[in-house]
């Protein structure tokens, strides 16, 4: 029987993985997708300004650091690719955990999968669908070179990329409804001296027949209204959960979220959860805060299984 099984292999999991191996924890990964990296996968070339250590540092790279650290302990603690966790049942002294592959015996779970899968929030205009130069994840950065791009949102995703893609285009707009950003508050003054930014405006409409070619914005609180001519619309309104498995295990969910205790112990004994898919007071949606959520998870599952391990340091 396993000590645990971490499921997914965004950064939260694959640290967890790390921590269960220097825990001497038996573990794997279990990882629905083809890949590894979670949904860093869909915007490698942003950069991520808030990791502890580094200035900047891309999506792609914090992917490949993190995979680096696990590898050391990748014989101990496989991870299995494109196996899907189906259902559990709850057996003496831990589950059964049912995959689209097999079937596993574990002490304990760590949901660590981001809540399941996510789908972009679209720009909801009727004109806009179809069009071809509305984009909700970058592929790469150098296909928008010397062009003139529009960022609509107020996160850091919207800031960070309106920063990354400022460094290749050949001018960026950021168009935020609000006049207050929730993304960092340097960030958003360093793509205020840097790019354009207009707020508090809305989208109202796109102009163009296969591309846009203008987007059309309404200002909140005066109502007066612009168009920008541009070669690429970024959308960047953040995600919405789709229906997951663990919705079907018993767990307890506060808007779609997973409720979790301060040891990030779930509502079910010996399954915890850490990552986007989980809220309690105070939670903050950052990596680094999943990292350290995955650190208290694998610190307390260690704890709950062997409460002597802590001793064993001590002369």
């Amino acid at each position: 029987m396993l000590d645990t099984i971490i499921i997914g292999s965004g950064p939260a999991g694959l640290y967890a993985a790390t921590l269960a191996g220097m825990h001497n924890l038996k573990a794997c990964i279990l990882e629905s997708a083809y890949e590894y990296g979670g949904t860093l996968n869909l915007y490698k070339e942003k950069m991520v300004y808030d990791m502890p250590g580094y200035t900047k540092i891309s999506a792609g790279e914090l992917i490949e650091n993190l995979f680096n650290q696990y590898r050391q302990y990748e014989n101990e603690i496989p991870l299995y690719l494109n196996e899907k966790a189906i259902s559990i049942e709850r057996i003496e002294g831990g589950y059964i955990l049912k995959t689209t592959k097999t079937t596993y015996k574990t002490k304990t779970i760590l949901l660590a999968n981001g809540g399941g899968v996510f789908e972009p929030r679209l720009l909801d205009l009727e004109n806009a669908l179809g069009k071809t130069n509305i984009y909700y994840n970058v592929k790469s950065v150098s296909d928008f070179k010397n062009q003139d791009l529009v960022v609509l949102g107020g996160g850091d995703s919207s800031v960070d990329w309106a920063l990354t893609l400022n460094e290749v285009a050949n001018s960026v707009t950021l168009i935020h409804r609000r006049n207050e950003f929730r993304a960092h508050e340097r960030n958003v003054i360093k793509i205020k001296e840097t790019g354009t930014v207009l707020t508090p405006y809305v989208p109202t409409d796109v102009i163009g027949y296969d591309k846009v070619e203008y987007l059309v914005i309404e200002n909140t609180e005066t109502k007066e209204q612009k168009e920008i001519k541009l070669d690429a619309l970024f959308v960047f309104y953040g995600s919405q959960a789709s229906k997951n498995t663990f919705e079907d295990w018993g767990l307890s969910y506060q808007n779609k979220l997973i409720t979790v205790k301060s040891d990030m112990q779930t509502s079910l004994d010996n399954i915890y959860a850490v990552g986007n898919g989980v809220t309690y007071p105070g939670k903050r949606k950052m990596i680094s805060t999943a990292l350290g959520e995955a650190a208290t998870a694998i610190c307390a599952i260690t704890q709950v299984l062997y409460p002597d391990k802590t001793l064993t340091h001590k002369h």
